[in-house]
């Protein structure tokens, strides 16, 4: 009974010594970020219309008939796999007549001359259309979206849709609401490119780990877990011709043309 007592004395003084000895273990959670471009086999193109008249059934018949003769500039075309959709028409006063844009919703048909019968300002009216275009071929694809942007532009699409500005600054002439058509590229089955990204972003944030580890002393870097981030938004320096629609984009801004970009963010947790 005492050599049993003896030797769990022993133990226990091994068993204090080695915990006084063991380095605890640390922990450094690191992000990586990584962004891949693919071919795009899907565009949506945002476009409408945008008129000024004395009354909002004016309006509403020009909305119409430029609709319209858009349209049939689009079936000429004879373009396949296109597929638009419509809101619905936005009419607004423009009070004052101020050339700041700001007015209220008007339904089509309202008291002449705007809220109140004053007659102090025009009609603005809207409308938006996305059309989409899907084709496995890059070139294809693109062929189609110019044509079509062409053909919407020259019957009288001179806004890229939405809802009508509240404020909008006639800084410059012909400025107002002339934005035009837009174009956005996607990818319908964007996974593979994703994958890849997300292994960079990883084996990124790995390095980084590593180079900390490394700073601080530490031993082995081993993972504990890696989650999905929020890609952090490009946040390029605008100068005032860019912020009204002039000029070229900063250069690291800019992807290559006609391709999907794809980015991602991870967060991995690591002990070292």
């Amino acid at each position: 009974m005492r050599n049993v007592m003896l030797f769990s004395a022993i133990l226990a003084a091994g068993s204090v010594a080695f915990a006084q000895d063991a380095k605890p273990e640390r922990v450094i959670s690191v992000s990586g970020s990584a962004t891949v471009y693919a071919k795009p086999d899907t565009a949506r193109v945002y476009y409408g219309v945008r008129v000024s008249e004395p009354s909002a059934d004016a309006v509403k018949d020009v909305l119409t008939k430029t609709t319209t003769t858009i349209d049939e500039a689009v079936k000429k075309l004879k373009l396949s796999n296109v597929k638009v959709s419509s809101a619905p028409i936005t009419i607004h006063y423009s009070q004052g007549n101020n050339n700041l844009g700001v007015g209220v919703p008007m339904a089509v048909g309202g008291p002449p001359g705007g809220p109140g019968g004053g007659g102090l300002g025009p009609f603005v009216g809207g409308s938006s259309h996305t059309a989409t275009i899907t084709d496995a071929d890059p070139d294809k694809l693109k062929a189609a979206v110019d044509s079509f942007v062409k053909a919407a532009t020259e019957s009288g699409a001179n806004t890229s849709g939405g809802d009508l500005k509240e404020i909008n600054l006639d800084i410059f002439p012909g400025q107002r609401g002339n934005d035009g058509p837009k174009v956005e590229l996607l990818r319908s089955d964007d996974s593979p490119a994703r994958e890849e990204a997300l292994k960079k972003a990883v084996e990124q944030a790995l390095r980084n780990a590593k180079a900390i580890a490394k700073t601080l002393g530490g031993g082995e870097v081993k993972v504990i877990s890696v989650s999905d981030a929020e890609p952090e938004k490009p946040t390029p320096s605008m100068s005032a011709l860019s912020i009204y629609g002039f000029g070229d984009p900063p250069a690291g801004s800019r992807s290559p043309a006609g391709e999907v970009e794809i980015r991602v963010r991870v967060i991995v947790k690591c002990s070292y």
